[in-house]
């Protein structure tokens, strides 16, 4: 084999599947938009700049996402996912229901602060009024809603916890603490409103634990 045949080899054989080159693609874009999301914000995002970010060429980036709201709403699909792996890894290795329970309003609060979440409030706030976004974006919010209050509502059962009166307390319970921390993470943006956010929180899981104590009271 010559020299030219064998680098010919080399070359062949260490290159990339166009699939697995346009997944890498497309994955450098997602993560350069959280970074923009979580650095700028929605309105000063822009393809061009999250082309940039992700060092990929404008023509590649219209091909993986013609629109800025399609860039959005993969990147919203993607935040889901990295919230769902975020709670598998830090619940995983507790071994009851009720330690898992008592863990979620700290596990959606570490989500909620980090910069994926922070990424997710501004597409929350800023896609309301965006017509191209804001349907597709709150099927996407609806769903992550309901998957979250039927887990909750699992462990719920898994406790002992049957009625259709336990499962109102749950399922409001679930809303309730989501909401405070998503209001709670907003308003810890202001570096001087962070402490008091985190107060708040442990407050909060006081509440948990009294409301999960008075439920298991009427099994």
């Amino acid at each position: 084999m010559t020299e030219n045949n064998e680098q010919a080899s080399i070359t062949k054989s260490t290159r990339i599947p166009n699939a697995q080159r346009s997944a890498q693609t497309r994955s450098k874009l997602i993560e350069a938009t959280i970074d923009c999301l979580h650095q700028f914000g929605y309105h000063q995002t822009t393809t061009t700049m999250v082309a940039k970010r992700a060092c990929v060429s404008r023509g590649a980036m219209l091909h993986h996402f013609p629109t800025k709201a399609d860039l959005m709403i993969a990147v919203a699909e993607e935040m889901t996912v990295m919230r769902g792996q975020l709670h598998r890894s830090k619940l995983a290795k507790l071994e009851s229901p009720k330690e898992v329970f008592l863990r979620l309003v700290d596990v959606l609060w570490e989500a909620m602060l980090s910069p994926s979440g922070i990424a997710r409030i501004e597409l929350v706030l800023s896609t309301r009024s965006d017509p191209e976004l804001a349907d597709r974006f709150e099927e996407i919010n609806d769903d992550l809603d309901r998957r979250h209050k039927e887990r909750v509502w699992q462990l719920a059962q898994d406790m002992g916890l049957r009625t259709e009166h336990h499962k109102t307390k749950v399922f409001a319970f679930v809303q309730l603490y989501a909401a405070c921390l998503r209001g709670l993470a907003i308003d810890s943006l202001r570096k001087g409103s962070r402490v008091g956010a985190s107060d708040s929180v442990e407050l909060l899981k006081e509440f948990q634990k009294q409301m999960l104590a008075s439920l298991l009271k009427e099994i």
